[in-house]
């Protein structure tokens, strides 16, 4: 029966565990992290699956994925979700004040960026504005409709 892995061995940087661990997650290692690896375990014999992986670095055939990567952390998780629960409250706002009073707007805020267009747009501005700095309303909108 094997012994069990100590903690290094767990959140180590250079561990197959943590290896395997991290490309299950969908990340790309770089020819560094496997060279470190490699050094690191050149002891053992090496699983099938890591020799694979190191031939196809040697190939060049190991790519990250293109763009931006996604970023599903838990603070960028709550941000959306916030703007998302904000949205339809600015809308019906911007909505009522239309028919009320028109959206002229006041003196301090119709120079501001996110004072323009129709309620929907103003609405996703604003939220986008205040909530998610790296995303455009556009996008927010194109997100929000897709669920």
């Amino acid at each position: 029966m094997p012994e069990p892995p100590n903690v290094y061995e767990l959140f180590g940087s250079p561990t197959l565990l943590n290896l395997e661990r991290s490309i299950k997650a969908g990340e790309v290692p770089t020819a560094e992290e496997l060279a470190a690896v490699l050094e690191a375990n050149s002891d053992k014999p090496l699983p099938p699956w890591f020799t694979a992986l190191l031939a196809k670095s040697l190939r060049g055939e190991l790519h990250q994925r293109r763009g931006r990567p996604k970023n599903d952390g838990l603070f960028a998780v709550a941000r959306f979700a916030i703007a998302e629960a904000e949205y339809p409250r600015y809308l019906a706002w911007l909505q009522k004040r239309k028919r009320t009073c028109g959206l002229v707007g006041w003196t301090v805020i119709r120079e501001q960026h996110w004072w323009t267009g129709p309620p929907h747009q103003r609405a996703a501005r604003i939220v986008t504005a205040r909530w998610l700095k790296h995303m455009s309303w556009r996008a927010f909108l194109t997100e929000i409709s897709s669920k």
